[in-house]
């Protein structure tokens, strides 16, 4: 009789699982991808490992999801591989939650179906998706982490290099683990409990070392800039972003969110008594706090940072639950739910730019369709300029290596985004006409490629009307990503 239960409840798991990744699917195969998707696959086709780090204190992440990426890249692969990657990782990440985790099914497929799971992480391809495989893999590993701590300190390790967002988590479950070590020596009066956890935390300390390596010049990126505030302005902003994170997560006000921390903490000290430790919830808690105050002192965190943040509760929820207990499964799996429903609706307001209607029906970017026309219509000899690197970066992934676009600020062949001050350089137009009559005076004419921001100033009105539009996006898309080419005559030259 048990064994047909568990076999009962393993279809009806298969099938919530196969339902998960049907859905997602189907986004995935509307979804056009973006910048931030396409600077990661131009990074890892045009740079070798070495230069990869040299490169990565610009780009904010740390290296495993470019090293993941990088093969296919440099092999050839089409762009949307990308986006079949970060598919395959929360396809696996949603099985060990669906078959592993200690929740009820209808808490699984609630979770399964809200943007925990769904769209942000498994379509929108970044590398966020790994800091979820890894959690869940932390979390139906933890029960056997002495018996192999080499996997269980690999797994640490992997965390720290998934994204910077993940430090505290990976840093503090590192912490736990010492510290069970320690207690468990000190009652047992032998040292395995700290040996063990020995054997594994060289891993993530040594991939520590490598994560501060990686970003050890950060200081010289424009994007990222530590502010000083004082105790008291701190504390304010703590307060505040803390707040705003919940509101952004859930579409509900500030009462709902303080209701949120409440419920977070009631469950907490179940849990914290049950297993007669606190370090869980200090977990959970101390990735939230990370992100506010990497919000508050370096950069504005958005909502795939947060989403990160469930995972660390999952992480926490699912500990807690394997002690089992009525009361805590109430409060935990009533406080997972409440979070994914209000994520949910939330993911489908109108004003959301990633709603779910938009997902299914709304243009996300228009690189795709730009790069369609420009592959059908224009040699790859033509002259083609962007106004902008990152913007042109969506376009230019989806080319291939078969084309070459010149920032028009610099009139340099630009690939990926390096966000320097160079790639934001600004340029008249009467210096750009120099530049094409200087270095090609066999061309007649050149291609602009022109999205939100255009570098190019001084443009004569007289001029501009003379400028062919070979191709425009219709309507707006959700990241702001519209082109219009331009086919311009060089002056003094015959079409």
């Amino acid at each position: 009789m048990e064994n047909i239960r568990k076999k009962k409840k393993e279809i009806i798991l298969t099938v919530l699982l196969a339902g998960y990744l049907i859905f997602n699917g189907i986004l995935l195969a509307g979804h056009e991808l973006w910048r931030d998707e396409a600077n990661v696959w131009l990074l890892a086709r045009e740079l070798s490992p070495l230069q990869l780090m040299k490169e990565i204190r610009y780009q904010g992440h740390p290296c495993l999801w470019y090293l993941m990426v990088m093969p296919f890249a440099k092999l050839g692969f089409p762009f949307k591989t990308i986006s079949v990657l970060s598919y395959l990782v929360m396809a696996f990440a949603a099985g060990v939650f669906m078959y592993k985790a200690p929740f009820h099914p209808v808490t699984k497929i609630i979770c399964l179906i809200s943007p925990i799971f769904s769209y942000y992480y498994p379509v929108v391809a970044r590398n966020y998706c790994l800091i979820a495989l890894i959690l869940m893999l932390l979390a139906v590993t933890y029960p056997h982490k002495n018996e192999r701590p080499l996997w269980y300190g690999l797994l640490l390790g992997l965390l720290v290099q998934a994204d910077t967002i993940a430090l505290s988590a990976a840093g503090l479950i590192s912490c736990m683990w010492l510290w069970e070590g320690v207690v468990s020596s000190v009652k047992e009066k032998k040292w395995m409990g700290v040996a063990a956890a020995a054997k594994g935390l060289w891993i993530p300390a040594l991939s520590l070392l490598l994560w501060i390596a990686e970003f050890m010049h950060v200081s010289d990126s424009p994007e990222f800039r530590i502010r000083n505030l004082t105790a008291s302005e701190l504390v304010h902003e703590i307060r505040n972003i803390s707040y705003s994170i919940l509101m952004r997560m859930t579409g509900r006000g500030q009462t709902f969110a303080l209701f949120l921390i409440l419920l977070f903490l009631a469950a907490g000290i179940l849990i914290s008594v049950r297993l007669k430790n606190i370090w869980p919830v200090i977990v959970a808690a101390g990735m939230f706090l990370f992100e506010v105050i990497f919000s508050i002192m370096v950069y504005q965190l958005h909502i795939w940072h947060y989403i990160a943040i469930c995972f660390a509760l999952i992480w926490c929820l699912w500990l807690g639950n394997c002690k089992g207990g009525l009361l805590l499964r109430i409060l935990s799996e009533g406080f997972l739910i409440l979070l994914a429903v209000t994520m949910f609706i939330r993911w489908n307001a109108p004003e959301e730019s990633s709603s779910l209607d938009n997902a299914f029906c709304g243009l996300y970017s228009d690189g795709v369709n730009a790069a369609d026309y420009i592959r059908d219509n224009i040699s790859k000899e033509e002259l083609i300029f962007s106004t902008d690197v990152t913007e042109s970066s969506t376009v230019l992934a989806y080319l291939g290596r078969d084309y070459t676009f010149y920032y028009a600020g610099n009139q340099k062949p630009e690939t990926y985004a390096n966000y320097s001050d160079d790639q934001r350089t600004v340029v008249s137009y009467h210096e750009l006409l120099d530049f094409v009559r200087s270095s090609f005076p066999e061309r007649n004419d050149f291609y602009l490629l022109v999205g939100s921001n255009n570098c190019i100033n001084n443009i004569p009105d007289e001029v501009r009307a003379g400028f062919e539009i070979c191709y425009q996006t219709r309507g707006e898309t959700a990241r702001g990503e519209n082109y219009t080419l331009y086919r311009v005559l060089v002056e003094g030259k015959n079409g």
